[in-house]
């Protein structure tokens, strides 16, 4: 029994694995090779020089990261109330 569950399971994490990496190999190696290839690449780290992009985008992420933590806990606080 024990071991026709365990051949399932892994038949199911093989067909998984093959359609992630079939995704996978659909993406581009590099997405900014087309930025670096063009002549847009040193106009745009002269544009970094005084739009600090690489900020915006710590500052975004650790935004996101206070949001996503407010939602957990306020989603595990209603369900541990409706427990009790």
């Amino acid at each position: 029994m024990f071991k026709m569950l365990g051949s399932f399971c892994q038949k199911i994490l093989d067909i998984v694995a093959s359609v992630l990496a079939w995704v996978v190999n659909l993406l581009p190696d590099s997405p900014f090779s087309i930025i670096h290839a063009s002549g847009f690449g040193s106009l745009l780290s002269d544009i970094n020089y005084f739009i600090p992009i690489y900020e915006f985008i710590a500052i975004g992420q650790a935004w996101l990261i206070c949001v996503g933590v407010y939602y957990l806990y306020s989603v595990i606080a209603r369900w541990v109330k409706a427990i009790e």
